[in-house]
């Protein structure tokens, strides 16, 4: 993920959130052509052929994913499946 624009990074995140394209606008105030352009180019840069792709790839590379600013959803996740590993299940 580290090829990725800090907006390709955020785009990425939000998919993994689970938002859908209009969403992911409106989140990053971004039109809904602009969006599928940059996953577009996402998904060419990451070698991966579709959104459930990127989705696997974005929770395997977890660590670069949690650095983002936005990213304390992810963080807090994963803390809670520390403190918690029954969360984990």
């Amino acid at each position: 993920m580290n090829g990725l624009t800090s907006r390709e990074r955020e785009v990425v995140l939000a998919v993994a959130e689970g938002l859908s394209n209009k969403g992911i606008g409106r989140r990053l105030n971004l039109s809904e052509g602009t969006v599928k352009v940059h996953l577009h180019n996402i998904y060419g840069k990451l070698g991966v052929k579709n959104r459930t792709a990127l989705v696997v790839l974005a929770h395997t590379e977890f660590v670069s994913v949690r650095t983002l600013p936005q990213a304390n959803w992810v963080t807090e996740a994963i803390e809670a499946r520390t403190a918690f590993p029954v969360l984990a299940h």
